[in-house]
């Protein structure tokens, strides 16, 4: 560029910028016409500049300079301002129209484009679907921000249009990424039109791509009869240009909207001619646009007709066809033995006969090439004759994989159910038996078929049944799954013991659709269990009885002795204190026993643990002090209320605690602590006494087993009972010397207490 040039540039850049801040611009606005009908459907609005000096200022003498220093982007945003404004004071004036507005590669890489756009549609109140957007084809923009950009506009419902195209990179890539509506034909392309057989051919090519890709085709810079004729011959959808209207302002194009369009009319096709070739071109596009269905369905179609006494394919097309290996060319105007083997060939003419012979609903399933699918024929009538049948087809290749896994699986889990000695049963909700494995009617001795459809309940002894409908009433209100054991009648009369779980099944929408029953026949296993029981019964009173013999046998030597000296004539006072003790201690023993082997029945009641403690301490703390021994009592948390009989937790921690106390050798402490673990409460009692060795700490809870000097070892076996009852635990911890922790736990209460049986 040389000196001058670039000073003229320069001039014309500040002047631009006056321009802008002295409002210097104004709108042209340029029809755009229906080829086929002649009517406006829209206007192009065009900036011109009116410099104080200069006066008219060319487009194109200032739109580059703008465009290089950026002015373009306010210029721009004027330019769609001031081109909504006026199609709003169109609408109110009853005109309406589409205004197109032209955005510069640079205004249009704005990232803020979609908003100011927004903006300007806002404050102006115009419809999105009444502005067009203009992109010219050598936009350079990033792929990715255009493509969003546009689909944004989209979204508001303005239309895309790409304005001079086959001029700039004529990628095909734009038609087929970007969400346009409308190709405008670049005016250098019309205006060689009859003259240059190549831009004939160029038109001819833009006008078919638009409309095989569903695009309007506009044709801009048309300035004779006999490109308007041209454009209209090859089915151009819209034109503007000189021949129809020079840019004008906006009073004067509606004050000359009935003499342009009047233009198309009066010099172009006649109307009757038009309207057959738009005819000819909609039917034609309605036959690529089913041609296009079928080819991209995902099934198959085919049609078929007889010819010379053989079936003969017309048509098929549709991606299963493809899948399996074919195309369309292999099919149509064959006959089945053309493309098949001979034995599918035979099997499939027999059902196409069937079609052909007027059965309305023929169906089979074949496979070609790993491919499985469904056919469905059906015959299509004319005069009351079959003149073709048309089949449709469908895959279920991954149906029929399914449905062969399915038989897999249940063949496997059929052999587990049925060859299993646990019972497994599927319930509904009021307990009606819908399956039950083999192994029910072998332990019920009855073939299964006959307890399916039936109530379980009616199996159950009646003794059990209530609490057997109970836990089922629980597990129904989305109680977790339930342990039980019920007896059931057998076919020989008798009763068989069954333990099982029953577990929920829940729906989508988490009700409760089934139950599932897992079980297994304890007969010989609880009664082998009262045999040991009974074992160990007799092989602990043997214990006891020996232990008792022990005992009682120490103070029974004492008395004996004494007795001797009465009879020699001894007598001393303080041998009757002795001998009064010995009897005693005589009586604790018995009456230990007596607890031992008859124990009264619980009295269960929600209690405070708290206050149950707090009593114990208070018992025993006149005890203690006499011992030197301090007993402290906190909780780490509240403690929730537990079901239990008050007087045996007592005897309970009065044991405990009494043990701790006689542990200790001069003076200690007793550290009581609740606190929560898990589903239990939690109560730890630590002594800093003597300690039990590891040894010794095995045997604890066994009877006359003690670490005490004249124990029994029942009172602690008492304890262990008792807590065993209540479903708790009664853990020891020892180390010699240092002191010993007993741990109780207690569950923690429920919605709805299982009460504890009796001891």
């Amino acid at each position: 560029m040389n000196e001058s040039n670039f000073l003229i540039d320069k001039e014309i850049e500040i002047e631009l910028q006056k321009a802008i801040e002295q409002n210097q611009f104004f709108l042209h606005y340029q029809p755009k016409l229906d080829l086929r009908t002649g009517e406006l459907v829209g206007v192009e609005a065009l900036i011109r500049w009116n410099h104080p000096r200069w006066g008219m200022v060319s487009p194109e003498s200032f739109i580059g300079i703008a465009e290089e220093t950026g002015l373009i982007i306010p210029i721009g945003e004027w330019v769609l301002l001031a081109a909504c404004r006026q199609t709003v004071n169109w609408q109110h004036e009853d005109f309406f129209t589409v205004v197109s507005v032209n955005l510069s590669p640079k205004q249009f890489s704005n990232s803020n484009i979609v908003k100011t756009i927004e903006e300007v549609l806002q404050k102006t109140g115009l419809d999105p679907h009444y502005l067009e957007l203009e992109l010219t084809e050598s936009l350079k923009s990033d792929m990715e921000h255009t493509i969003s950009s546009l689909q944004q506009l989209k979204q508001l419902g303005i239309s895309i249009s790409i304005d001079d195209f086959g001029t700039g990179y004529s990628s095909l890539n734009y038609l087929k990424e970007f969400p346009i509506d409308t190709l405008k034909i670049d005016q250098s392309f019309v205006k060689e039109l009859h003259h240059n057989p190549n831009d004939e051919a160029i038109v001819k090519t833009i006008i078919s791509i638009a409309h095989n890709l569903n695009l309007k085709v506009v044709a801009e810079g048309i300035e004779t009869k006999e490109q308007l004729i041209f454009l209209q011959q090859h089915l151009c959808d819209q034109g503007q240009g000189y021949f129809f209207s020079k840019p004008m302002p906006a009073t004067e194009l509606k004050e000359k909207l009935f003499e342009v369009q009047q233009v198309v009319n009066q010099y172009g096709i006649p109307e009757g001619t038009r309207n057959r070739i738009w005819y000819e071109e909609l039917l034609n596009q309605a036959k690529k646009e089913l041609e296009d269905t079928v080819r991209m369905q995902q099934g198959m179609i085919f049609k078929y007709k007889k010819i010379g006494g053989k079936f003969v394919h017309t048509l098929c097309d549709g991606e299963l066809l493809y899948r399996m290996g074919l195309i369309p060319a292999q099919v149509v105007g064959k006959r089945l033995d053309e493309f098949l083997p001979l034995e599918n060939a035979l099997n499939k003419t027999a059902y196409y006969q069937r079609a052909w012979d007027g059965e309305e609903h023929v169906h089979y399933e074949d496979e070609i090439n790993g491919i499985l699918y469904l056919a469905s024929l059906r015959p299509i009538k004319k005069g009351g004759e079959i003149v073709e049948v048309i089949g449709s087809c469908v895959d279920i290749t991954a149906r029929k994989q399914t449905e062969i896994s399915l038989r897999e699986s249940e063949s496997r889990y059929r052999l587990i159910t049925e060859n299993m000695s646990d019972i497994l049963m599927l319930l509904d909700s009021r307990g009606k038996i819908l399956y039950a494995s083999p192994s029910l009617g072998r332990v019920l001795g009855t073939p299964t078929k006959s307890y399916e459809g039936g109530s379980s309940f009616r199996l159950i002894h009646p003794e059990d049944r209530d609490e057997v409908m109970r836990r089922y009433q629980q597990i129904l209100n989305k109680n977790p799954s339930s342990r039980m054991e019920a007896r059931f009648l057998h076919a020989n009369g008798n009763w068989v013991l069954i333990e099982g779980i029953c577990t929920p099944v829940f729906g989508s929408h988490g009700e409760i659709n089934h139950f599932i029953i897992v079980g297994r026949d304890i007969t010989d296993k609880k009664r082998t269990e009262e045999q040991l029981a009974q074992s160990e019964k007799l092989a602990i009173v043997g214990e006891l009885a020996a232990g008792v013999a022990h005992e009682i046998r120490n103070p029974m030597t004492s008395i004996k002795g004494f007795i001797q000296l009465f009879q020699q004539g001894i007598y001393k006072p303080e041998y009757f204190n002795v001998i009064f003790d010995e009897f005693q201690r005589i009586e604790d023993i018995l009456q230990e026993f007596l607890n031992l082997a008859k124990p009264q029945p619980f009295k269960m009641k929600k209690s405070d643990l708290r206050s149950i403690l707090q009593d114990v301490v208070t018992l025993l703390r006149p005890e203690a002090n006499l011992k030197n021994v301090q007993i402290y009592h906190e909780n780490n948390h509240p403690l929730p209320p537990i079901m239990c009989d008050v007087n045996q937790v007592k005897q309970v921690f009065i044991n405990i605690i009494r043990n701790s106390m006689e542990a200790m050798v001069n003076e200690g402490s007793i550290q009581i602590v609740g606190s929560l673990e898990n589903k239990y409460v939690l109560i730890s009692i630590t002594d800093n006494g003597i300690g039990i060795s590891e040894d010794r700490l095995k045997r604890l809870g066994e009877p006359f087993f003690s670490n005490k000097e004249k124990g029994t070892g029942l009172g602690l076996m008492l304890c262990f009972r008792i807590i065993r009852q209540l479903n708790g635990t009664i853990t020891i911890k020892s180390i010699e010397n240092k002191g010993t922790t007993v741990e109780v736990r207690f569950p923690k209460m429920h919605g709805d207490v299982s009460h504890a049986s009796e001891a």
